[in-house]
């Protein structure tokens, strides 16, 4: 069964720290016999997953991330080294360009315009797997519906994926616009849930005989020192606010375990019992819960300061990336 996801692979959103992402890859791909069935991503963590899960034609996962992350590399070389890091700020040409209609400025709700990301991912990405309800792995982004003030996930076994997709995910405001998709405006998914676990644990395969494992890959760490001023305050805030929920999921998953088992055991009662036709019973058997699988977490370890996931210049790329490959193999040796 082709559709079974046994394994899955999910991202965190956060601007140019998506770097670590590329040495996390660079880790799970050097091993030939990783293959998620799914992956799953927010913001810049959805721009990895579509070009690790949609690669262009002639270009392998891992080949269309590098490529990616070297044309997003802003160097700055004009600005004294010092400010090379801010260099970003006066746009990205493979990314985002400031906007320059400024009659309009009062009636802004955007800083930047992405039309040169989708030009980059137009390149990058298989437009036509990308649309393939078929294809795999599975691919799994989240934007939040501006309006309605609720997460959306869009999954490419459900919908036909396109790049309005892949950018409303990463629409973070006030820098990036809005995105509309089937007449509904869209903005980053990670406003909302910055680690899509949740949504890939509903679609793992509920066989009781599968081996299930789910790699998360956190651009923002959960634990820091106090802070001692208002700035150290406004970036503890931030950090926790696309910090990775995944422990509170996971206890609250455990507890399903204790469903889990006690629906073996009714399953293992007689045809004839009586229990078997209840619908409780019945309705808790619909729902197909299965156990937590084995979940393998890769986290930056470094609090992200103020303008960290805006720094795109080369050598910050590398070093991010240096660190998620050295740092994920540390968390592969640990579960081996």
């Amino acid at each position: 069964m082709s559709q079974e996801v046994r394994s899955a692979l999910v991202l965190q959103g956060g601007g140019a720290l998506g770097a670590y992402e590329l040495g996390a890859a660079r880790a799970l791909y050097e091993d030939t016999h990783f293959a998620p069935g799914l992956i799953a991503g927010v913001s810049i963590g959805a721009i990895t997953a579509v070009l690790l899960s949609r690669p262009a034609r002639g270009l392998t996962p891992l080949a269309a991330l590098e490529k990616f992350w070297r044309r997003v590399a802003v160097p700055g070389i004009f600005l004294p080294p010092a400010f090379r890091s801010y260099a970003s700020l006066f746009g990205n040409p493979s990314f985002f360009a400031p906007r320059l209609d400024y009659v309009s400025l009062a009636s802004w709700t955007n800083i930047y315009d992405t039309a040169p990301l989708r030009v980059t991912l137009a390149e990058l990405v298989d437009l036509d797997a990308l649309n393939d309800r078929k294809a795999t792995p599975g691919l799994l982004v989240s934007a939040l519906d501006v309006e309605e003030g609720e997460v959306r996930y869009f999954y490419s076994r459900d919908d036909a994926l396109t790049l309005d997709h892949i950018i409303a995910s990463g629409s973070l405001p006030p820098s990036f616009p809005m995105t509309k998709i089937e007449g509904r405006y869209f903005w980053d998914g990670g406003l909302f849930d910055n680690t899509p676990l949740g949504a890939v644990l509903q679609r793992l395969d509920p066989s009781p005989q599968a081996e299930r494992v789910i790699y998360v890959v956190n651009l923002f760490p959960n634990k820091a020192p106090l802070p001692n001023n208002l700035l150290e305050v406004n970036e503890r805030v931030r950090n926790l606010q696309f910090a990775n929920k995944t422990a509170d999921d996971v206890k609250m998953l455990r507890r399903i375990d204790e469903v889990v088992e006690l629906m073996s055991a009714i399953d293992r009662l007689p045809a004839t019992a009586s229990l078997k036709n209840d619908p409780a019973y019945l309705a808790v058997k619909e729902r197909n819960y299965v156990r937590v699988p084995h979940i393998v977490s890769i986290t930056q370890p470094h609090q992200v300061g103020g303008f960290d996931a805006s720094d795109f210049s080369p050598d910050t790329i590398e070093e991010r990336a240096r660190e998620g490959y050295a740092q994920t193999k540390q968390a592969l040796d640990a579960c081996r």
